[in-house]
């Protein structure tokens, strides 16, 4: 990987590879420079934390850090004081780093360099025994603030930047925006395909319903951004058609599944104006992107999540005769090394992850199209975050509040028993949740439908009748 780094720098030298938040151009042959200096004294398999934001700083520590080989942890700008204290708790890292702008009360932080947007703090100066092959650590909830995260090598990053650029035939005149945070998986994958296609990569950290954003996407003649399901409802509501882009090429969406009325409108939409738009679908195990729907696919294939990506492996377990369903599993070289809990999971395992089970129930039409029926376990997508609703129970008893969750569409359903306001139900729920509250919908109930076993009947819950 680190070879790879300095290949892609010195292949795409000359190309501009970040319009900065001063709208200035960056060269990849200078995307090193200022971390070479400013971080040079972190030595390689040192262990960062680092709170990501889509900032020119973040970019240049992240790739500088890929190329040195430091490992690095990557959580969200906005996660809670709380989230932030457990997880450094449990894994202590020897650097912290993060936004001038942000206070962090945490005992033992030791001022060590500034770089742009960031400041880095020494925190655990005992070396750390860590896999040669860990390169980042991702969240498995952006929202709930789990100390539970993804391990992924340096083969997992470059296999899937690869074959997402291969599929997405993004060249190195093609130009992305950021739209999603970096510690999404989805995000950052954007980021890494576009390096290593030699292609333009505009910082942004403006949402869709602000007019710098889309300024920025005239002026520097945007060919593709990606989104969320969230994000192109709200595009549908924005009256997206009405838009003048003439630049774009093409649409990404994953995430999780979109409604039906909105992937016709987009098929119709982008047909008009000839833009591709490209469903994919994946998980942050995958580093992420598993299947991808071409766009000749989608009128007829509504619904699917298309066929596996290059150099991958889809195929059913367990899968039931009659019905031809079974729990969708994928092997490729972008399958991750495994789950941590804390700093004792960061050394390397016995145990080699081939296979990854998705936890996704699904059928293959007999073109070899894939379709999504179902979950095995409780982890829903909302917004683009895969939220475990026993995370939230968790969550949720702590605070003294008796609920169960279940999600319908894109909002998760809180049945409560309790008799404050549903404002307040919320508000309180949602302080340690990077979650907005407006993903939530309160129904209050009498009572909880038990089954024979005496526990919660989820599938009474699900066809409650709120009237």
């Amino acid at each position: 990987m680190i070879n790879i780094i300095d290949k892609k720098i010195s292949n795409f030298a000359l190309n501009t590879f970040l319009i900065d938040e001063n709208n200035k151009s960056i060269k990849y042959k200078n995307i090193l420079s200022k971390a070479s200096k400013k971080l040079d004294f972190i030595k390689s398999r040192s262990f960062a934390l680092i709170l990501a934001e889509n900032c020119t700083s973040f970019i240049e520590i992240y790739f500088y850090f890929l190329k040195k080989k430091v490992a690095q942890m990557l959580i969200d700008l906005n996660s809670s004081d709380t989230n932030l204290k457990e997880i450094v708790i449990a894994y202590r890292p020897n650097y912290i780093l993060i936004n001038k702008k942000r206070k962090i009360k945490i005992t033992g932080l030791k001022l060590k360099s500034k770089l742009g947007n960031y400041l880095v703090y020494e925190f655990f100066k005992k070396k750390i025994n860590i896999d040669e092959n860990l390169a980042i650590l991702l969240p498995t909830s952006g929202s709930t603030g789990s100390p539970k995260f993804v391990k992924l090598s340096y083969l997992n990053i470059f296999d899937n930047a690869k074959n997402i650029s291969k599929y997405l035939k993004i060249k190195k005149n093609h130009k992305t925006i950021t739209t999603m945070p970096p510690s999404y998986s989805y995000g950052l994958s954007i980021i890494n395909s576009h390096f290593f296609s030699g292609a333009k990569i505009v910082m942004n950290a403006k949402s869709f319903f602000e007019k710098e954003f889309w300024k920025k996407i005239n002026r520097y003649k945007i060919t593709s951004f990606g989104a969320v399901p969230y994000h192109y409802e709200m595009l549908k509501k924005l009256k997206f058609h009405n838009f003048k882009l003439p630049h774009l090429k093409y649409l990404t969406q994953a995430g999780g599944a979109l409604k039906k009325e909105i992937i016709k409108y987009f098929i119709n939409l982008c047909e008009k104006k000839m833009i591709k738009f490209i469903q994919m679908y994946g998980q942050t195990e995958a580093s992420p992107r598993i299947s991808y729907l071409p766009f000749k696919k989608a009128k007829t294939k509504i619904g699917s999540i298309g066929k596996v990506i290059p150099g991958g492996k889809i195929f059913l377990i367990n899968k039931n005769k009659k019905s031809g369903v079974g729990e969708l599993s994928y092997k490729g070289n972008n399958v991750f090394m495994g789950y941590t809990l804390g700093q004792k999971d960061l050394q390397k395992s016995k145990r080699k992850i081939t296979i990854l089970k998705t936890g996704d129930l699904a059928k293959k039409d007999r073109e070899g199209y894939y379709y999504v029926v179902g979950r095995k376990d409780r982890i829903v997508k909302v917004a683009g975050n895969r939220i475990d609703l026993e995370e939230l129970n968790k969550i949720a008893r702590r605070k003294g509040i008796e609920c169960e969750f279940l999600q319908n569409n894109n909002k998760i359903k809180v049945f409560t028993k309790n008799q404050t306001t549903t404002e307040d139900t919320l508000n309180n729920l949602c302080s340690d949740i990077q979650l907005n509250k407006n993903y939530f919908e309160v129904i209050k109930i009498d009572k909880f439908p038990l089954n024979s076993r005496g526990k919660i009947d989820l599938l009474k819950l699900k066809n409650y009748d709120r009237h």
